[in-house]
């Protein structure tokens, strides 16, 4: 599978004592994409804006612990060590699981924004 980035670190979102606690895992080469957006104004003219929203595409293989993200999760490019996730950390959004099928094309699909 296609990868275009060396690696990426996934924040855990879970819950201790009420308060929100993080659990860090590291996944191995994926593709990135930045989604934009297009607007047209009064005039017609248009603008390619970034919509701050990303797509992960992490292929099965890069899933060395085997962790899925789940929505809420904490997002980054790059290996990160802090326990909790900066503040340039994107939130998932969307997680899809095509794991099944050829074992060259099984991955999963993170949005983010």
């Amino acid at each position: 599978m296609f990868t275009n980035r060396e690696n990426c670190t996934v924040w855990q979102k879970i819950t201790v004592d009420r308060a929100p606690a993080y659990i860090r895992h590291e996944i191995g080469a994926y593709y990135h994409e930045t989604m934009y957006a297009q607007e047209t104004d009064r005039t017609r003219s248009v603008s390619h804006e970034p919509a701050g929203t990303a797509l992960f595409c992490i292929p099965a293989e890069s899933m060395t612990d085997g962790y899925l993200p789940q929505t809420d999760d904490r997002i980054l490019d790059g290996i990160c060590t802090d326990a909790s996730p900066p503040a340039d950390a994107l939130s998932v959004t969307v997680c899809k699981d095509f794991r099944y099928g050829s074992p060259c094309v099984q991955h999963i699909e993170v949005t983010a924004k």
